[in-house]
């Protein structure tokens, strides 16, 4: 009975959508974005999702601005790594964090700190969400503030603003992130 019962509660554990991990691209649509295209937050990327790379803006004062740290899916890496495709499905997530500096023994250091802003982004290769303004040129694209609880950008052109430079690599920076296959 002891066996039967732990059964059961595993069996309805990993059988709840909420409790499924973001590994796997297929998932996404299950997981992040509902019946209307409205992205929900991977609150768990960081453990779910593989680190993809990061960069730094630097200030016009020549310092670090912010850090920008981008994760995917093992999956979603794999794949285009074959191919040089995005599966349906396939999450970015950028995490900015502010990066103050200070002079320390070592010379002038700068940390990450708190939250700036979080980007998402999930792969739409069958146009599902065409009447949307956050989703078009094959992604969904969605905002989250310091404290992410809903997309906070006013619609895609704004994501794309910054994207824009890459339109001919599938809008994303792949040449940023030395796990991808030049």
């Amino acid at each position: 009975m002891k066996n039967k019962l732990f059964s059961v509660i595993v069996t309805c554990i990993f059988a709840n959508p909420a409790f499924a991990a973001l590994n796997e691209p297929a998932d996404s649509y299950i997981e992040l974005v509902n019946n209307q295209g409205d992205i929900v937050f991977p609150h768990e990327f960081q453990t779910e999702l593989v680190h993809l790379g990061t960069t730094v803006v630097i200030g016009e004062d020549m310092k670090p601005a912010n850090l920008n740290g981008i994760y995917t899916q093992r999956a979603a890496i794999d794949h285009y790594n074959k191919t040089g495709e995005w599966l349906d499905g396939t999450v970015f997530v950028k995490d900015v964090k502010l990066v103050p500096t200070e002079r320390l023994t070592t010379g002038l250091v700068g940390h990450q700190e708190g939250n700036d802003v979080f980007f998402v982004m999930v792969k739409d290769n069958e146009n599902r969400f065409s009447e949307s303004e956050h989703w078009g040129d094959g992604w969904g694209w969605a905002m989250f503030g310091a404290k992410p609880t809903h997309n906070e950008s006013p619609n895609k052109e704004f994501c794309q603003g910054c994207h824009s430079p890459r339109k001919d690599t599938q809008w994303l920076y792949v040449d940023q992130y030395p796990a991808l296959l030049k």
